[in-house]
């Protein structure tokens, strides 16, 4: 026979597994959430993008101005500007021209993730769309974060680099640089993607 004690110790396992249970699918939810967005984040555009490394200064991180100065994008063609002798782009009191930096190109191939070097004719080859934005709204853009911890979870890590983004979507981006050493932000430079002529 049932009694309203035994009913209530029968009641008590069920209550300690809802109340286990409720923070473990919360915590499920929330990852779902930030997951499946960026898993699904695509777009139908390749781009180029290009790197510098080895200049004479031991922080040779800031030849992005001597990036910003060498390619510029016009009428939808990769062109390479001739460095004045006296530029100074990062302002060390070295002449660009005398830094000895190394600059590569590369095309990413963005349903694969994948990049690979090309050469400054290859480049010259694809018709390109400059804006950091591509025509299906898709952006690449230098984030670094912290991650953050859940619940009874915590972590410390932290992630720096390249994202295809879109709204709160982001998907990271295996480029050259991740794999090769560190990179600075203003090592790569995004260059434009790759259209239909």
């Amino acid at each position: 026979m049932n009694t309203p004690a035994t009913e209530e110790k029968a009641g008590k396992p069920i209550l300690v597994g809802v109340a286990f249970l409720l923070p473990l699918l919360f915590v499920g939810v929330v990852f779902l959430s930030s997951y499946i967005p960026s898993a699904r984040l695509s777009t139908d555009y390749d781009f180029l993008y290009s790197t510098c490394s080895e200049g004479t200064s031991p922080y040779y991180y800031n030849c992005g101005n001597y990036l910003n100065n060498l390619y510029e994008v016009q009428n939808q063609t990769l062109i390479e500007l001739p460095i004045s002798a006296d530029l100074d782009s990062d302002g060390d009191d070295i002449a660009d021209v005398d830094e000895n930096y190394r600059t590569r190109l590369f095309f990413h191939d963005t349903e694969t993730n994948t990049s690979r070097e090309i050469t400054l004719e290859e480049a010259q080859q694809y018709n390109l769309r400059e804006l950091i934005t591509s025509p299906d709204g898709v952006a690449v853009e230098w984030e670094y974060s912290r991650s953050r911890g859940y619940f009874i979870f915590y972590s410390t890590s932290s992630n720096a680099g390249y994202y295809l983004t879109k709204g709160d979507a982001r998907k990271r981006l295996d480029l050259i640089s991740d794999t090769e050493r560190y990179y600075y932000r203003d090592d790569l430079h995004f260059l434009g993607w790759v259209i239909e002529p």
